[in-house]
């Protein structure tokens, strides 16, 4: 619930600026209707897309092994990652309940990050609120508006279990804070506005209808 009620702080403060566009380019083209990748490359991992019950279980399990079978996942993730178009995937994302995502919110490889174990310590009181879309939604099929802290702080282990402490700021921070929603379940639907969420229902709608099993998790625990 304190998650969810983060995002509602502010909502009438004039600390929330507004912008549109959210994906791998950030300002620099619209969003395109798109479905995901069937297979990928080297591995049987694929994009787990609502309502499929690891996007929703919680709690995840800690990593605790950081050795070379781990490194090979976390790059694996990342090249999954890339051939969707993303900029950032989430263990439950493909089907494994662990506290690990992979995030990149540049063209540059250098800012690559894998995050374990995180922890958000602090939000920033001033909310920047843009246009999300998620790969496990189809993504831009079923993009609204979220708001997210302007800044956060945070501490995780990475890829050598060593410990980090950072303050994010801008678009990164945004990157983060959708990751870290994965690893409790929640997802940036359930961030939309009434409004928002109104109008991406169709899409919602059909995603539920392909899926034809019967332990379908729709909403957060």
């Amino acid at each position: 619930e304190s998650l969810l009620q983060y995002q509602r702080l502010n909502l009438n403060n004039k600390s929330i600026h507004r912008h549109r566009h959210h994906n791998r380019h950030h300002n620099n083209h619209d969003l395109q209707m798109r479905l995901n990748p069937t297979s990928f490359k080297g591995t049987d991992y694929i994009i787990t897309e609502f309502p499929r019950p690891s996007l929703r279980r919680t709690p995840n399990a800690p990593i605790s092994k950081f050795d070379d079978e781990f490194s090979s996942k976390t790059q694996t993730m990342l090249s999954i990652m890339y051939e969707s178009k993303g900029v950032g995937l989430a263990a439950p994302q493909i089907g494994l309940n662990e506290l690990v995502f992979v995030y990149n919110p540049s063209d540059s490889k250098d800012m690559e990050r894998v995050v374990c174990n995180p922890t958000i310590t602090k939000f920033s009181e001033d909310v920047i609120v843009e246009e999300e879309g998620c790969l496990s939604l189809r993504s831009d099929e079923c993009a609204g508006q979220v708001a997210r802290s302007e800044w956060i702080e945070t501490e995780y282990q990475n890829e050598l279990g060593q410990k980090v402490r950072r303050r994010l700021k801008g678009f990164e921070a945004r990157v983060f804070q959708h990751e870290y929603d994965h690893l409790k379940g929640i997802l940036c639907y359930d961030r939309f506005p009434p409004e928002d969420r109104e109008a991406v229902q169709q899409s919602i709608d059909r995603l539920l209808g392909l899926y034809d099993e019967d332990d379908a998790l729709i909403d957060p625990d």
